[in-house]
This record gives structure tokens, C-alpha cells and sequence, in this order.
């Protein structure tokens, strides 16, 4: 028996069918914990063992880094000693990289451009606005990122209906233009940017198309409207095309993600054969029956159930308690009665909840991580220091350059660098070049001038370190710009590391070669695999994992405890369309099947948030699963059926409607604070002030609301007779409202 054959074996009868089908698309329905990860590791060493595809002519792609070396790896224990080196196991952006630095150059991008994250977008757009302030054009950068995952341009006729704002698509083009005047890109640009190339160089279409025989695509649920124009533009003739995915986990649209990717696949790619992975690996049975019931409310999915062969298992446990303080008080109990945290997950739907665990934990010792905290990548030394690698690989970094050209301070003020800005781009050279002009003619003169000089003097210096020593170079840019005795000076006043953590990024870079490939290979892993350069990835780390639903996939714990499962909280009150609730569902059946042994639902009564305390009704998700399928213990607020969820929603709906009618037709705007005394009263039991009278609000008022939080005032009119008020929160968030039917608490100016 062959070493392929014994891996066959192994398999269960729908997922050998999955590995054998070659000959037309298909699309693998894999749902939580069936396995998905065996059944393409399989697939892989199978077709270039079994049907002589060369390692070159695969391309895997997924959505981390950690899981395409995982699934590498897999695929190299399989195959034994056979190079897979030129195998590309890869994130859609590591493809979009690998695709323009080797190709990019026939639609105008030099291969060595740097690769800009959020923050650095926004500070390349402020620059196009100086006038505007960071926190008013933050949404405006997070739109832009959107709707390039969305496949759309300044110039695209949907863009209106994208983002209903008349100066968007001037702001949108006027970011596009510098970005590529500074000849960087941004996240969506590796996806879009890689379609721009395959379809304006049909020869590298081509090319690409006769290389990659074979395509595979994990969690294609995940996938954007550009990744899935990307995956159609790699597919040639004689490719074989296959995505492997669960519809019921796809819980990123808020950055992009389509469902109707996955849904519609078999519409795209004519004669698809469909493979269900319906036996889960990981949970017991009352888990999984809890999942299904959740789940099976969803109207936009391919039917499938989950089954195991796993044992009935510990019954799953409900708890209403009467506030956040005794929700990480009872997930205390219960850690500390197992005496085992490091396989134990605490869930939550926004990073906020965690503050209530993190304080008890602290003061019980209770050891835990908080996954998704700052990252080595994020902190601000280790940011500068990659922005001066950055100079020396494009001189013409706008975004860099303005960061570091005066830190630490060297007399080249705002004044002098909007002089050197100018100067680069009316005479079309970089801004490094650009400080040496200026002080040549005169432009930078004095202190500004020394300065400039010493500045610009770094880059040639270190780029011929560089050709010897990539630790060397960085050394020497740490050591000459001042930015070790700057952060030494603030490790010794605020007995801080910041100094270790740039001792730490000098032993990272040294690992990669020597020179401008070698310094560019490190970047571009940095900014597209933060997370596991300079330091210890958090989830190795003992202890109890503090984390977002979100950051959930992937992982499994025996012991989940899921909290704030409470209306307004999950799903969110902002959440109003059926596809905004089966999303949120499909993130609660994400969270369930992330326990193998036990699993635990909070509600509390009460909860504080934004600095306010509100009385809160049951999940209706909660309602959603059996009763006989949980223990429950206590009781919602106002209830004397130990089960609240959508039906003691309806029923307070239903009372309200009944004796409220009349009233609300006297009352006019104040029907709903009278009617609901959750919201009349605030936590200490004085009078919330309601809205004031038609007409109170005024351009820049800070106000409150009780769902979106703090807020400005952007804008106020008269529509029908009625008084309308733009109001940008602090989330980003901008909302309409018509200001008698809301509760807008007015408060004080700065």
C-alpha cells in the first residue's frame, strides 16, 4: 500500500470523494470541525503524487499565514523529502504580492514598494486634506478600504450608492492619485491591484493561467467581491477549480466578506459537483444539537447537518445573572472549581466586555490572554523603525518620511517639510532627494537645513550596510537618526522596553538574507503576518483565553463560556435587516462550535455600558434552542419563565401595543421614554433627560445615544415639516434621525 493510499484510508467516505474529484469544479460544504484542513492537505500530496502535478503548478489559498504553514507542513510530512519550496500555499494577499513584485512592473509598480496598513492610509490621506482632522477622515479611509474590496474605483458609477456623501469620490480620487505618486500600496490594492494586472497584460494572464493547473480555496466563505474577480481571473481552461468553505461561518461582511460567493458557485462554474462534510471531529452531541438549532433559522445557507459520533456529552448550561460583575464572577466559579484555564475560552461580542473579566481575573489570579491585544508590529517604536527600513527601500515614501523626517525632533518642522513635499512633486523627485535640494538652494536654511542633511545622509549609508547586513543597516538607521537614545531616554523615565523590543526587530531582520530582496521579503511577512514576528504569538501563553466571537475561527477549546448574549448587545441594535441577523447568527453558531466538552450562555439583567447601566432582555437567539437541550438557571428581569430570549421580546412588544396605542397618540415623541422606563431612568435612578424641542440642535452639539454611544452633531434640516440630525459618532458610525422619534441626550461642549 502506497503512502497516499494509507492517507486515503483514513478518511470518511464524503471526504475521500472530495480528494478524488479532479475532473470538475467543486465545491467542498465542510462544516465546523469536519475536517477540512486533512481533506486539502490530501488533495495536495494526491495530485502530485498520485496525478504528477508539479508543486509549481498548485495554488492553495487561505485566509492566514498560521494556516497555509500549517497545511505546508501537513503536505511536507505526507510527501516525505520531496521540495515543495516552489509550492504556494498562500493568503490572497501574500498571492497579490508575490503576483506584483514579480509582474507589477508592466502596469507601472516598482517591485519594491511597500505595503501600507490602516494606519498608514489614513495618514497618506490627511495628507491630501490637511484641513481635516484625522478623526473626520478616519471613516473616509475605512470606506476607501471598502469599497476596493468591493471591486470599486472613484470613477465607478455604484460608488454613490456606496457611500451617500458628495465629496467621497473626490476624497477616494485624491487618495488614489497620491498612493500611487508615492508608488506604495495598500491592503485592497494586492488583490486589486493584481486584477488591474492580469487584465491589462494578457501575456502574464496567460503565463499565470498555464502555470497553476490546479486551484484550491479555503474558507471561500470569507472571500470578497475582488478576491472572487481575482480567483475568476486565475482560472484558465484547464484549471481545476476547487473552494471548500461553510456559508453558515461566514461572519466578516463588515469587512468586505460575500456570502453569496459561496452560495453562487455553482451558477459561476458551470457542472460543480458538491461534497458535504457533515460529521464533526470536535464537539459532543448536546453541543452540536445546540449549534444546529441556531443555525437552522437562517434562510440563506446550503442545508447541512452536523453529526458525530462522539458521546451526548456535559448538558449545556444557561445562566441569567443580574450584571456584568457576576458574569466574570460565575466564569470564575467555574474555572476555578475544573482548576484548568488553558483550555478554556471566554467569548464576547465587542472588546469592551473583556474589562470586567480581565479586573477579576487580575485581583482572583486567575491566569488569562487577550487575544488580539497589541501587537509587536503596532507598538510605536517598532513602527518607526520599520518606517525607516521603508526609506530605505522607497525614498519616496510620503507616509514614512513625514513620520520620521523630525522624530526625534531635528528642527525640520511642519513649515519645512510642506516645503520639501512641495518641492519633490513640482520637480517629479523623491522626498529624500528632495531634503538635499532644498538645502542646496537655500529652500531649508539653519537648524532645518542640519537637520534635513543629517536626515538624508541615513539612506545611502545604510542601503550599502545593507547589501551586507540586513541587522547592520537597521543598527546603524537605530543608532544615527536618534531613535535608540530617544527610546532608552523613555525606558529610563517610564520603565518601559522599548528599547528591547528594537533590539528584538534587529535579531528578526537578521534571519532574513542580505539586501534589498532579502529586506523586502521581511517587510512584506511583517505587514502580512504580524503577528508571529519579533514575539510570542498571545495564544501560547497559559491561561484562560479572553476573546471576540470574531477572532474565534479556527480555534477550539473543551470549555467555552459565551456572554452578553442580550439584545442590543448580540444581536446589536444596529443590526436591522434579515441579512445584518443571519450574520449575527451565523457568528453565534461560530461560538457554540468552538466547544468540544462543555458550553456555557450568559444573559445578564443589566449591563454598563458607555458609562451608563440599562436594563437588558434575553437574546433572541437564545430562544432559539430547545429547552430541553440546556439547564437553566435564574431568571431574566421582569420574567417568571426561566426562558427570555424572542419570546419575552415579543411579549413586551405585544403589552406595549395593547395598552400603548392610545397613549402614544396623546404622548406624540415622548410616548416611547414613558413607555419603556428602562430608558427613562439612568443607573443612579434620576430622570434621563429626553430630547429637547424641535429645533434644539445645532451644528458641533456632543450628544449620546443609547445604542451608538458619543456623538457630534454634523448636520441638521427640516425635511417635511420634520427635524432631521446627522450625527457621527465616535465609532465612525454617521446616522440620520429623525430627532422626535429618538432620544438624543445633549451633552456638555469641550
Amino acid at each position: 500500500m502506497s503512502r497516499i493510499d494509507r492517507y486515503l484510508e483514513e478518511l470518511n467516505g464524503p471526504q475521500r470523494e472530495a480528494v478524488l474529484e479532479n475532473g470538475r469544479p467543486l465545491l467542498v460544504l465542510a462544516g465546523a470541525g469536519s475536517g477540512k484542513t486533512r481533506v486539502i492537505t490530501t488533495k495536495i500530496a494526491y495530485a502530485i503524487d498520485v496525478l504528477g502535478l508539479k508543486p509549481w503548478e498548485i495554488l492553495a489559498v487561505t485566509f492566514t499565514n498560521r494556516a497555509a504553514k500549517e497545511m505546508k507542513d501537513r503536505v511536507g510530512r505526507m510527501l516525505g523529502d520531496m521540495d515543495l519550496s516552489e509550492m504556494h500555499i498562500r493568503t490572497f494577499h501574500s498571492f497579490g504580492a508575490w503576483l506584483l513584485r514579480r509582474y507589477g512592473s508592466s502596469i507601472g509598480l516598482d517591485s519594491s514598494f511597500s505595503i501600507y496598513d490602516d494606519e498608514d492610509s489614513l495618514s497618506l490621506l490627511a495628507s491630501c486634506f490637511p484641513g481635516s482632522k484625522k478623526t473626520e477622515l478616519s471613516p473616509v479611509a475605512k470606506a476607501i478600504s471598502l469599497a476596493k474590496d468591493m471591486g470599486l474605483s472613484p470613477e465607478s458609477p455604484d460608488l454613490a450608492d456606496f457611500r451617500k456623501d458628495a465629496s467621497f469620490a473626490r476624497q477616494f480620487e485624491a487618495y488614489e492619485k497620491r498612493l500611487r505618486q508615492v508608488g506604495n500600496v495598500d491592503f485592497a490594492d494586492l488583490i486589486g491591484r493584481s486584477i488591474e494586472l492580469l487584465e491589462r497584460d494578457t501575456r502574464v494572464a496567460t503565463m499565470i493561467r498555464r502555470r497553476f493547473r490546479m486551484i484550491l480555496v479555503d474558507e471561500y466563505q470569507d472571500s470578497n467581491i475582488s478576491q472572487f474577480t481575482l480567483l475568476k481571473s486565475l482560472v484558465g481552461p484547464g484549471t481545476f477549480i476547487c473552494v471548500v468553505g461553510d456559508d453558515d461561518q461566514s461572519i466578516y461582511r463588515f469587512r468586505g466578506a460575500e456570502v453569496e460567493n459561496i452560495l453562487s458557485f455553482p451558477d459561476v462554474y458551470p457542472n460543480t459537483r458538491i461534497v458535504k462534510l457533515e460529521q464533526n471531529y470536535r464537539s459532543s452531541k448536546r453541543i452540536l444539537a445546540v449549534a444546529a438549532n441556531v443555525i437552522s433559522h437562517n434562510t440563506g445557507r446550503h442545508p447541512k447537518t452536523l453529526w458525530t459520533e462522539k458521546a451526548d456529552g456535559q448538558p449545556c448550561t444557561l445562566v441569567y445573572l443580574s450584571d456584568e460583575r457576576n458574569e466574570a464572577l460565575r466564569v470564575a466559579m467555574e474555572l476555578r472549581k475544573s482548576g484548568s484555564y488553558d483550555d478554556a475560552a471566554v467569548l464576547y461580542r465587542t472588546n469592551a466586555q473583556s474589562v470586567a473579566f480581565e479586573t477579576l481575573f487580575t485581583q482572583s489570579g486567575i491566569p488569562y490572554k487577550v487575544i488580539g491585544a497589541l501587537r509587536f508590529y503596532d507598538r510605536e517604536e517598532v513602527k518607526d523603525a520599520l518606517a525607516l527600513l521603508s526609506l530605505v527601500m522607497n525614498h519616496n515614501d510620503e507616509v514614512n518620511f513625514k513620520r520620521m523626517v523630525n522624530k526625534p525632533a531635528r528642527g525640520v518642522g511642519d513649515v519645512s517639510v510642506d516645503r520639501v513635499t512641495d518641492l519633490a512633486f513640482r520637480r517629479n523627485i523623491s522626498l529624500v532627494d528632495a531634503l538635499e535640494v532644498a538645502v542646496q538652494e537655500g529652500v531649508l536654511t539653519g537648524k532645518a537645513a542640519a537637520g534635513a542633511s543629517r536626515f538624508a545622509a541615513l539612506f545611502g549609508e545604510a542601503a550599502r550596510r545593507l547589501e551586507v547586513d540586513n541587522a547592520e543597516a537597521l543598527q546603524f538607521l537605530l543608532e544615527e537618526s536618534g531613535l535608540i537614545a530617544y527610546y532608552r531616554d523613555q525606558d529610563e523615565r517610564n520603565k518601559t522596553d522599548k528599547t528591547e523590543n528594537l533590539g528584538t526587530l534587529v535579531t528578526t531582520v537578521s534571519e532574513y538574507p542580505a539586501g534589498r530582496e532579502g529586506l523586502g521579503m521581511f517587510l512584506e511577512s511583517l505587514m502580512l503576518d504580524p503577528t508571529t514576528i519579533g514575539h510570542k504569538d498571545p495564544s501560547d501563553k497559559p491561561g484562560v483565553s479572553l476573546i471576540t466571537m470574531h477572532n474565534t475561527k479556527g480555534l477550539e477549546f473543551d470549555r467555552v463560556f459565551i456572554t452578553g448574549l442580550e439584545e442590543g448587545l448580540f444581536p446589536g441594535k444596529a443590526s436591522e435587516s434579515d441579512a445584518d441577523i443571519e450574520e449575527e447568527r451565523r457568528i453565534f453558531y461560530v461560538a457554540i462550535t468552538r466547544a468540544r466538552k462543555q458550553l456555557f450562555l450568559f444573559s445578564c439583567n443589566r449591563r454598563t455600558m458607555w458609562g451608563k447601566s440599562n436594563y437588558q432582555i434575553p437574546s433572541r437567539f437564545l430562544a432559539e434552542i430547545p429547552k430541553d437541550l440546556l439547564e437553566i438557571e435564574g431568571l431574566p428581569v421582569g420574567s417568571t419563565s426561566p426562558y427570555g430570549g424572542q419570546s419575552m421580546l415579543e411579549e413586551r412588544r405585544r403589552r406595549q401595543d395593547s395598552y400603548g396605542g392610545a397613549l402614544r397618540k396623546g404622548m406624540g415623541r415622548n410616548a416611547n421614554i414613558i413607555l419603556d422606563p428602562v430608558r427613562q431612568f439612568s443607573s443612579n435612578g434620576s430622570k434621563r433627560p429626553s430630547q429637547g424641542p424641535k429645533g434644539s440642535f445645532e451644528l458641533g452639539d456632543r450628544v449620546y445615544h443609547d445604542i451608538f454611544g458619543e456623538g457630534e452633531v454634523q448636520g441638521v434640516r427640516t425635511v417635511r415639516g420634520k427635524e432631521m440630525v446627522d450625527v457621527r459618532f465616535s465609532t465612525g458610525k454617521v446616522t440620520t434621525f429623525f430627532s422626535e422619534n429618538v432620544v438624543l441626550e445633549k451633552l456638555a461642549r469641550d
